[in-house]
């Protein structure tokens, strides 16, 4: 329950609600000042201190009768503020650490406030230390809580972003797609190549999807594993696959290793893949042709 004690001190931080919101942006700047970007985020840390400090004086002002219902409302208010703030810090680029920071921040603007106005009162001075003290304890811990959880978030979107522009899949001829893969083929990306592919050639009514793989640096028995599903999937929906790019060291690596390729359709480039694509169409087409379709 708040007492009354509690609801004097917000009505003395709400007379002195600029000044509390100046001093809280000095303390943070003060924590943050190694920051090349501190101008920047500094209109950023003025406005959710603001937000802050007006939620917090809410909570505390709360009369006696209404602690109970209306207190426990503006704390869940006061919390879900510190989460959405931390959020947005992550999306800014600051760490959790600097997040921490800023909200342990509070408790030293706050501090000069409350010793002024209750110096006479040892007490009431030290109960009221005590309680701002653990409101932004909780504050901080949901903060850190938020600024991990948006972070998750950000990396698993920027991830799914990355591997979306890894690997694009373009209908290069009617009933034909490119798939060219570049970089490392891990499970999870394989699963997601298959994914796409399988769609796009169930939206393109594709007869013959090429996976070229000259961009892969590596191809051992989970690499081929992983392709080698990926064709059994595009047969299942009626497409051929036919894989190019791979490389002399990579054949090699594929012999010794005894991976059975024997269902893939092979080339060595992706010219001549195209024209074997081409042919399995039932195309009857020379190099201008080809050189045509990859331009």
């Amino acid at each position: 329950m708040v007492s009354r004690d509690a609801g004097n001190l917000g009505q003395i931080l709400a007379g002195r609600r600029s000044d509390v919101i100046g001093a809280w942006q000095v303390c943070a700047a003060g924590l943050l000042a190694q920051r090349s970007d501190l101008p920047k985020i500094g209109s950023l840390l003025r406005t959710e201190a603001a937000e802050v400090i007006s939620e917090l004086i809410r909570y505390l002002v709360v009369d006696e009768d209404e602690a109970e219902r209306a207190g426990s409302d503006h704390r869940a208010t006061l919390t879900a503020l510190a989460s959405r703030v931390s959020a947005a810090h992550a999306r800014e680029g600051l760490s959790a650490g600097e997040t921490l920071l800023f909200m342990l921040s509070f408790r030293d603007a706050l501090l000069p406030f409350i010793v002024e106005a209750f110096a006479s009162d040892g007490a009431r001075l030290t109960a009221e230390l005590r309680r701002v003290s653990g409101i932004v304890d909780r504050l901080s811990i949901e903060a850190a809580e938020a600024h991990t959880t948006a972070r998750e978030r950000l990396i698993e979107r920027q991830s799914r972003a990355i591997l979306d522009l890894s690997t694009p899949i373009l209908q290069i001829w009617p009933q034909i797609l490119l798939l060219p893969l570049v970089g490392v083929v891990d499970t999870r990306r394989s699963q997601q190549v298959m994914e796409d592919l399988l769609t796009s050639i169930a939206r393109e009514r594709a007869l013959v999807a090429i996976l070229d793989v000259t961009g892969v640096p590596i191809i051992d028995t989970r690499v081929a594993l992983h392709l080698t599903k990926t064709v059994g999937a595009a047969n299942m929906l009626g497409a051929q696959v036919i894989l190019t790019g791979i490389s002399p060291d990579a054949a090699q690596t594929l012999v010794k290793l005894d991976v059975d390729l024997r269902g893939m359709h092979t080339r060595g480039t992706l010219h001549n893949g195209l024209i074997e694509a081409l042919r399995m169409l039932g195309q009857r087409v020379g190099q201008s042709v080809a050189r045509s379709a990859l331009a």
